[in-house]
């Protein structure tokens, strides 16, 4: 199997992607990179000159079986490039384009998981044409962010009128879209959970999403916020009911696109009133780097295993803790021998056509 590796950011011209972006998306894209070298069977062909109308993607998709995209979501990117690699009929290792459109809108993300059960913040959109007037007369403190971004770009906390401008500012290059998105503001710990999902409509019915590990997110700011990475894994007394919710979650979106699978991050806050859920990331998220690091199972063999619609295992050896940073830098704390199933397939040397 031969799978085409591609990172928007670091695919792009010199210069042209922001710095945190580029060091973000190299970091992933060198660990999963790392990870399939290791498996029986597997080469990868990283992906250049993508900016060139997408050329290099193309090439790469005629030599390759398969394809694993690392993008941002707004402005449909990640969307785009999953059509492309399913219309080629390539394995797609990743969540398909139905399920990247709905959860790249974090609006029509939430009427989904409410339509199933599943808490998420109070929120309504808001045109942005006359945004401030209207906004100044909420009653703060509240959280508004783009309907559309990633890693926290252009999400600010309101906490008096007079904070209105400055948020609405940082939006300003973040999203082209229309309208922005008002949720009401959580107290308590933001947090995500790192999901494994098997490919198709009724896999999720018939075996549950692998949920890795809770992890804590680290966000700085007291108006404007950064995503500054995290620690896996998070114990909290909410956890448990954060890891059922987040599996949830998942489901709701599978059963509603049925193309959901692989790796997929669900971000919540841990609130006194019990875990809610803010987003679904349909990508590969920071937290696995400091995930790959603490268990014996080869994560991206286990991605490619959920895009062939294979029963994953009830759980993986998750062993001691780290903090992850979005530069790539891990440490590692408390590692201990754990205990794991390497990955293997059956699928090594059959193409995508054939599965």
């Amino acid at each position: 199997m031969r799978v085409a590796l591609l990172e928007h950011f670091s695919a792009l011209p010199p210069g042209a992607a922001p710095p945190a972006l580029l060091r973000a998306g190299g970091a992933i894209l060198r660990a999963v990179a790392a990870d399939m070298a290791v498996l029986p069977g597997v080469t990868t062909e990283i992906v250049a000159g993508f900016h060139d109308g997408e050329t290099g993607f193309l090439k790469s998709l005629r030599r390759c079986d398969g394809a694993l995209v690392l993008a941002p979501e707004e402005e449909g990117i990640l969307e785009r490039l999953a059509r492309t690699v399913v219309r080629r009929g390539r394995l797609l290792i990743g969540p398909g384009p139905r399920a990247v459109r709905l959860a790249a809108d974090k609006r029509e993300t939430a009427r989904c998981l409410v339509a199933h059960g599943v808490p998420v913040p109070a929120g309504m959109v808001v045109p942005r044409r006359g945004a401030a007037g209207r906004l100044r007369r909420l009653k703060p403190p509240f959280v508004l962010k783009p309907r559309d971004g990633c890693g926290c770009q252009g999400v600010s906390i309101v906490r008096a009128p007079s904070d209105v401008l400055s948020a609405l500012r940082r939006m300003d290059g973040v999203s082209r879209r229309r309208d922005l998105l008002v949720e009401e503001y959580l107290t308590g710990e933001p947090a995500s959970v790192s999901v494994l999902v098997s490919r198709g409509k009724d896999s999720v019915k018939t075996a549950p999403p692998l949920c890795l590990a809770l992890n804590r997110q680290v966000l700085i700011g007291r108006g404007s916020l950064r995503y500054a990475g995290g620690v896996t894994p998070f114990f909290h007394p909410a956890g448990r009911e954060a890891l059922r919710l987040a599996a949830r979650a998942v489901e709701a979106v599978a059963e509603s696109t049925g193309d959901l699978c692989g790796y997929v991050g669900v971000d919540l806050v841990l609130a006194p009133g019990g875990p809610r859920v803010v987003e679904i990331n349909p990508r590969l998220t920071t937290s696995y780097l400091g995930l790959r690091r603490l268990t014996r199972a080869n994560l991206a063999g286990l991605m490619i295993d959920a895009a062939l619609g294979r029963r994953l295992p009830r759980r993986v050896g998750i062993a001691g803790s780290c903090s992850f940073r979005p530069d790539g830098s891990v440490t590692v704390r408390n590692a201990r021998p754990v205990t794991g199933r390497p990955w293997r397939s059956t699928a090594v040397g059959t193409s995508a056509a054939s599965t």
